[in-house]
């Protein structure tokens, strides 16, 4: 077999919570925090962080002096989901049924406007975007396990899809499939939705965990999931092929925490890990995960404690994170460089 050398130089942070990062800022809401996104827009860079009582909207051009533009109340919840599209932001909440499903208009950046509130479905727990314009609801208490909808109306979106299979908690989208999480019987779907209107199984796998969130690379053959429970780990999985689905790794932190939600950029898969914080992980070689970066956001020790939600798609290349209790981190990774060598005439 091939040896395969990889060297990680590291130009960030030498502190001990700290890893190939550098802290720009960090904002406390004095309120507990959820779900995070982040939009560019009109030359300028925010983040939308989801709070108990409402979303704060941050502009974060400059990161040294960000600055809240304003917060949209809605109902009381720890859980509240965020996202944007074309010049609008869409929040979720499990807050009362009456509170459904909220979209702002962020035309004028400088005085967002709450201009409508979806209620289908009452209370919902997470929400998707793809980019081809469709939203999807998940963990609602009426009707589909996922409900679909054109946003090409952003103010008045269109139902068109609704699918049942059982509790889906959390969703990847692309080139029309959805990869769904059903965290109660630990399983995966992968879903056709090239017609979002009968969209149907292709394959289904379950496995011992507790399958929260998942996240799909750009050739949609490599899989990772995470499982939100003491000792939830980061699973890499080979799904090539759909008669053979294999598990190729597992990555984790200390063993007693859990991991909550994860993307997949380029090469490098992003998790914020609750009481462990931002976790920057490379899957170049998905047989051998490896941790290349991280910031850890707090030092409260516990399960379900730390940082929430991590969102690394920014213009800038700066990864902001929320913290439950401490709200609002922007990190930089411009300091860290990946050379991928192999060794030439390494066989063994």
């Amino acid at each position: 077999m091939k040896i395969i050398l990889l060297i990680y130089i590291c130009i960030g942070s030498l502190f001990s919570n700290s890893l190939n990062t550098t802290l720009l800022n960090q904002i406390n809401f004095n309120e507990q925090a959820s779900d995070i996104t982040g939009f560019n827009q009109d030359g300028r860079e925010f983040a939308v962080v989801g709070l108990n009582t409402s979303i704060s909207i941050m502009d974060i051009t400059n990161p040294y002096e960000p600055f809240e533009i304003t917060r949209i109340q809605g109902g009381s919840s720890d859980w509240r989901d965020v996202k944007y599209w074309n010049r609008h932001v869409y929040v979720g909440t499990e807050a009362n049924e009456d509170n459904g499903l909220q979209i702002i208009s962020v035309d004028n950046l400088d005085n967002p406007i709450l201009v409508n509130t979806i209620e289908d479905f009452g209370s919902s727990h997470n929400i998707w975007i793809d980019s081809e314009g469709y939203l999807y609801v998940m963990g609602t208490i009426l009707g589909c396990d996922i409900w679909i909808y054109s946003l090409t109306d952003p103010e008045n979106p269109q139902q068109v899809g609704c699918w049942d299979g059982e509790y889906i908690h959390d969703i990847d989208v692309k080139h029309n499939k959805i990869y769904a999480s059903a965290i109660n019987t630990s399983t995966i779907y992968i879903l056709n939705a090239e017609d979002k209107s009968n969209v149907f199984t292709l394959t289904s796998w379950s496995y011992s965990g507790k399958a929260h969130d998942c996240s799909i690379n750009d050739d949609g053959n490599i899989l990772v999931t995470a499982d939100e429970m003491p000792s939830g780990h980061l699973k890499i999985w080979d799904i090539s092929d759909y008669n053979n689905i294999q598990m190729m790794s597992e990555y984790y932190t200390d063993i007693r925490h859990s991991i909550h939600n994860v993307y997949i950029k380029d090469s490098f898969v992003f998790c914020s890990y609750y009481a462990d914080g931002l976790r920057v992980v490379d899957i170049t070689y998905p047989t051998n995960p490896v941790e290349v970066a991280f910031y850890d956001t707090s030092d409260i020790e516990g399960v379900y404690v730390g940082n929430w939600g991590v969102y690394p798609f920014l213009d800038s290349g700066n990864i902001i994170l929320s913290d439950i209790e401490n709200g609002l981190f922007i990190v930089d990774l411009q300091g860290m460089a990946f050379l991928h060598e192999p060794l030439p005439n390494q066989d063994i």
